[in-house]
C-alpha cells in the first residue's frame, strides 16, 4: 500500500489534507479513486490508514480509518557522518541509508575531501531531501532520514558527547576490536559512525578522533570505497539488531 509522509498540521481532526507533489502523485500517478486507501506517517512516526474522501483542483482529503501499530525503525539511533563526496555518490549512499534504517546523515568537510565548498549550507539539499522522502515511502520507514548542513571536522568532534558510542572506519590499523563484538556488547541508545572521503582520513584527523574517544573499527580484509563503507556499516548494525542470533525466536 502506498505510504506518504505528512506534516502534523496536515492532520486536522479525523482528516488528512494532501497537496503539492503528493497531490499530483495521488491524483495523476496513482490515479486513486474515492475510497481507495493509503498509509500516512506524521512527524512523530505514527502511521494512519486513510480512505480517500474527496478530490478537488488543489487537494485530496483522506478520512482516517485507524492508527496502526506499525514501527519499521531500528531500536537505536544510528548517525552516519560521511566525508564529503561527489554528488552522484552521495545521492546513492543516502538512498541506501534510508533503506537500511539510518537516522541522520552528516556530510563532513575533511582534509582529503575532493569536493571543496566555501559555505556550510548546501544549495542542493532540497533535492537530497526529496530523494529521502521518496526512498522512505518506498521502503515504508516511519521517520525521514535527517540530512544536516555540511559540518566542519571540528563541528563533528563536538558532537561526540551526545552519543553513547562513536566509531570511525579506518583501514590502516591492524588488530582492531571486532565490529561485531562492539555491536553485540553495545547497550546504549545511539551510535555515531564516521566514514572518510575518497582520500581517507588524515593522520591529524585520526589523532583528533582518538583524543575525542572515537573508536577505530575495521570493515573486513578488503578496503571498501567511501560509498560502500556506510552501507556495510548500516547493514551490519541492522543485521545485529534485527536478524542476529540475539533476535532469533
Amino acid at each position: 500500500m502506498q505510504r506518504y509522509f505528512v506534516l502534523n498540521n496536515q492532520i486536522r481532526g479525523n482528516h488528512i489534507y494532501i497537496f503539492g507533489d503528493d497531490y499530483h502523485h495521488i491524483k495523476n500517478v496513482m490515479r486513486m479513486s474515492i475510497h481507495d486507501k493509503a498509509l500516512f506517517c506524521n512527524q512523530e512516526g505514527i502511521v494512519y490508514l486513510g480512505s480517500l474522501e474527496s478530490i478537488t483542483k488543489n487537494e485530496v482529503v483522506f478520512t482516517i480509518l485507524e492508527q496502526l501499530d506499525d514501527n519499521r525503525e531500528l531500536s537505536i539511533e544510528v548517525v552516519i557522518a560521511h566525508g564529503l563526496v561527489k554528488r552522484p555518490k552521495q545521492e546513492e549512499v543516502i538512498r541506501r541509508l534510508v533503506e537500511l534504517g539510518a537516522s541522520k546523515y552528516i556530510p563532513v568537510l575533511m582534509e582529503r575531501s575532493i569536493v571543496k565548498i566555501e559555505k556550510s549550507s548546501d544549495p542542493k539539499k532540497e533535492r537530497l531531501e526529496r530523494i529521502v522522502k521518496e526512498a522512505s515511502e518506498q521502503c515504508h520507514r516511519n521517520r525521514l532520514l535527517e540530512i544536516t548542513d555540511i559540518y566542519s571536522f571540528e563541528q563533528l568532534l563536538k558532537l561526540r558527547e551526545q552519543f553513547d558510542l562513536a566509531l570511525y572506519a579506518y583501514e590502516e590499523k591492524r588488530n582492531l576490536k571486532s565490529f561485531k563484538d562492539i555491536l553485540r556488547s553495545f547497550t546504549g541508545k545511539n551510535i555515531l559512525v564516521l566514514v572518510g572521503p575518497e582520500g581517507g582520513i588524515s593522520d591529524r584527523e585520526v589523532k583528533l578522533l582518538e583524543d575525542h574517544n572515537f573508536l577505530p573499527i575495521g570493515l573486513g580484509p578488503r578496503i571498501l570505497r567511501t560509498e560502500t563503507a556506510p552501507l556495510y556499516i548500516m547493514s551490519a548494525i541492522s543485521y545485529e539488531l534485527e536478524l542476529g542470533e540475539n533476535n532469533e525466536s
